[in-house]
C-alpha cells in the first residue's frame, strides 16, 4: 500500500512536470506571437486583418494555457497531502518543478510586459483608424450634400458645341412658355 502511494505520488509529480513543461512552450508560443502582433502594430499600413489573425491564434493559446492551469491545479491537490509528510523522498522532482516554476514565472512577466507594449500600440493603431473612418464618413456627407444641392441647379452643360446648345436653349424657352400658359390658364 505504501509502494502504491509512491508510486501514485511520483506519477502525479510527473504529470504536474509535463503539464509545466507544456505551459512553458504555450508561453512561449504566445510570446512569439507577441512580437507577431508588435510587428503589425508598428507597420504602415496598419492590416488589421493580420492583427485579427493573430488575436484569434492568441487566444486559442490562452484556453489552452487555462486548461493546463486546471490541470495542474487538479494534480497538485490530489498530491499535496502525501507530499507534506515526505517531502525529503521527492526531493529532486520538487526542485525540478520549481525551476519550470520560475522559468514559467519569468515568462509571464515577459508576456505581460509584451502585453501592454502592444496595448500602447493597438490603442494608438485603432485611434487613428477612428479618426479615418470619421474623415471619410464627413467626406462622404459632403460630397452627399454637394450632389444634392447641385441636382437643384439648373445650369446649360459648359462644353457643348454651337448646334447642341442651341437645341438645348429652345428645348428650355419651350418647356418655359409652356409653363408659365399653363399656370395662366389654372
Amino acid at each position: 500500500m505504501e509502494d502504491d502511494m509512491a508510486e501514485l505520488s511520483s506519477n502525479y509529480l510527473s504529470l504536474m512536470s509535463d503539464s509545466l513543461n507544456k505551459k512553458a512552450e504555450v508561453l512561449e508560443a504566445i510570446a512569439g506571437i507577441n512580437d507577431n502582433q508588435n510587428e503589425i502594430l508598428q507597420a504602415q499600413p496598419f492590416e488589421l486583418d493580420d492583427f485579427d489573425a493573430t488575436v484569434h491564434q492568441k487566444a486559442e493559446l490562452i484556453d489552452q494555457l487555462e486548461r493546463l492551469d486546471d490541470g495542474f491545479a487538479s494534480l497538485f491537490a490530489r498530491v499535496r497531502e502525501q507530499l507534506d509528510g515526505r517531502k525529503e523522498q521527492y526531493a529532486g522532482e520538487i526542485k525540478s518543478m520549481q525551476q519550470l516554476i520560475r522559468k514559467v514565472t519569468e515568462l509571464s512577466v515577459k508576456v505581460e510586459a509584451q502585453e501592454q507594449r502592444n496595448k500602447v500600440l493597438a490603442d494608438k493603431q485603432f485611434s487613428t483608424l477612428k479618426k479615418e473612418v470619421r474623415e471619410a464618413k464627413r467626406s462622404t456627407q459632403m460630397a452627399s450634400r454637394y450632389y444634392k444641392s447641385m441636382s437643384k441647379v439648373d445650369i446649360a452643360p459648359q462644353f457643348m458645341d454651337k448646334k447642341i446648345k442651341k437645341v438645348y436653349i429652345r428645348t428650355k424657352v419651350s418647356r418655359l412658355t409652356s409653363d408659365i400658359i399653363n399656370n395662366s390658364n389654372t
